[in-house]
């Protein structure tokens, strides 16, 4: 296959791009900075406000696949940066209508699951955190490029993913935050942890991404997880007892202020019925695998 990867120096773009490769794939990949390293054929720069461009810098056609990682302010305060969000869900149609002018055939959008949180917490009377802007942002930027991919005849694929985590993550997400803590010794503290959740390692996130863009069907959204979801408590005291066992960590000892979202509502199956892709790593052994990393990266 031919394909595009936005975003690809990020931390799910990088791994994507050198599982498709290893594939044997033609992998032209997007990135914002050119002095990075990403295993592809050709490597592109071009920030996501310029997408506009593509198809002047992007001299071939024929694609069949493009996969849309890039966005911008994923972490931090710029989560609820209103102007920052409405840029990438601009970013996003635009990037739609280049698929048809770059004559590729299928796009594939990299969803959150927070955007489901978010959308069950604006049904309660629980006042919304300003970090909310960016899920209704990529909920927005979905809606917004299934319309325009159909109205173009392009094939559009939505990947929600649980919670990705992993070697090569420098972000303050939960896992690689708690194993930095564990490590240091610092004390970690959480909420009750009975709220559900899920976690998927990055090698078969990635792999599952690679999958249904080959092999999805047109229009169906997949989840991107484990098949059984369990509450975060369970995953916490997993992960301690692999990083540092004989740590206490603080479960309860601060408030939790979102909602549960129910799993159910999503077909955990549909990936390996589609394409025969099963993960392949257990969150015990991720957690091992990114413990050593990070211990190498201290």
């Amino acid at each position: 296959m031919k394909v595009i990867v936005t975003g690809a120096s990020g931390f799910l773009g990088k791994v994507l791009c050198s599982e498709l490769k290893s594939k044997g794939h033609d992998v032209t990949a997007i990135v914002r900075n050119k002095n990075v390293c990403v295993d592809a054929d050709k490597i592109i720069c071009c920030d996501l406000n310029n997408y506009h461009q593509l198809n002047e810098i992007i001299t071939d056609r024929g694609f069949d696949v493009l996969y849309h990682f890039a966005w911008a302010g994923t972490s931090g305060s710029a989560r609820g940066d209103y102007s920052l969000q409405i840029d990438n869900i601009k970013a996003s149609c635009i990037l739609t209508e280049q698929c048809k002018l770059l004559e590729c055939r299928r796009i594939v959008y990299a969803s959150s699951i927070m955007e489901y949180e978010i959308s069950a917490l604006m049904e309660t009377e629980t006042d919304p955190p300003v970090s909310s802007v960016y899920s209704a942002a990529k909920m927005t930027s979905d809606y917004m490029m299934k319309a325009l991919a159909v109205s173009n005849k392009t094939e559009y694929i939505r990947g929600i993913i649980s919670n990705v985590y992993g070697p090569g993550e420098n972000s303050p997400r939960l896992v690689n935050t708690t194993i930095r803590k564990l490590l240091k010794n610092e004390h970690c503290a959480f909420s009750p942890g009975e709220q559900m959740y899920d976690f998927i390692y990055i090698d078969d996130a990635v792999k599952a991404f690679a999958a249904i863009g080959e092999k999805g069907t047109t229009g169906r959204t997949y989840y991107i997880g484990s098949e059984r979801p369990r509450k975060l408590k369970e995953f916490l005291i997993k992960l301690k007892d692999i990083v540092a066992y004989d740590a206490i960590i603080g479960i309860g000892e601060i408030p939790f202020n979102g909602v549960s979202i129910d799993y159910e509502q999503f077909d955990k199956e549909a990936v390996l019925r589609d394409t025969g892709f099963r993960n392949q790593i257990t969150f015990s052994e991720g957690i091992k695998r990114t413990a050593e990393w990070i211990r190498k990266e201290m």
